[in-house]
């Protein structure tokens, strides 16, 4: 397994990982700890620590000592490595939630704003890997949390709400939404997962990954339509 629970990726792209998603988070590599705000800085610090190294390596005591903290503090918060991967995990269904509405604002046919859906999971997924290593992994998070259920829910919804507004106005009886949330909800998750392991190329191809995203999902929703 390698530093960043990839096992395709190598040493290189750990670092380009880990570049981008401080970038994108607007976190410094080394954390410093504010008073008042240190839940969220051993969220933070998680998150980073989580690209590098995995789940699987992930401690509280590296967390805490990585945030400049007691090593007790994320107990304290957290109760154990569960508690800090579910809030963790709960924070990415928060910002996937968003990152799926925020895909669609430029766009009005139904058709359009399901491919702008699944193009905003996979950036997603593909930019926050730290987050989406987690989000999913049931055997690793609290499923039975309160804000973990609600957030999932939300990102979840926002999905949920592309199929319907494309397939309810032909009839589409609900049986079959629900299967088309699944196939969606599959291809694109698969697509992110083949993508960060290596299998569909060189993760730090940008061109690359766009031309796939395309060739993908650009008749997505006249497939799903079809069904």
């Amino acid at each position: 397994m390698s530093r960043c629970g990839y096992s395709a990726l190598n040493l290189d792209n750990v670092k380009f990982l880990r570049h981008n998603l401080c970038m994108a988070e607007n976190i410094k590599f080394k954390l410093p700890y504010h008073h008042g705000a240190l839940r969220d800085t051993l969220i933070d610090t998680a998150v980073l620590l989580l690209a590098e190294k995995g789940a699987s390596s992930l401690s509280l005591r590296e967390v805490a000592r990585e945030a400049g903290v007691s090593h007790g503090a994320p107990a304290h918060h957290f109760g154990d490595k569960a508690g800090l991967l579910t809030a963790v995990a709960a924070r990415g269904h928060e910002k996937l939630a968003l990152r799926l509405q925020q895909g669609q604002t430029d766009t009005t046919l139904a058709k359009d704003r399901l491919r702008a859906a699944g193009e905003a999971y996979i950036r997603f997924a593909i930019e926050r890997p730290a987050y989406f290593s987690v989000m999913f992994r049931h055997d690793l998070i609290d499923v039975t949390d309160v804000e973990h259920k609600s957030r999932s829910a939300r990102s979840k919804d926002v999905l949920r709400g592309c199929i319907e507004e494309l397939l309810e106005p032909a009839g589409v009886p609900e049986s079959r939404i629900a299967a088309t949330e699944v196939a969606l909800w599959s291809l694109v998750h698969g697509f992110s997962s083949l993508w960060l392991a290596g299998n569909l190329g060189d993760i730090t191809d940008s061109k690359l990954l766009s031309s796939l995203i395309d060739s993908t999902l650009g008749s997505l929703a006249d497939e799903f339509s079809m069904r």
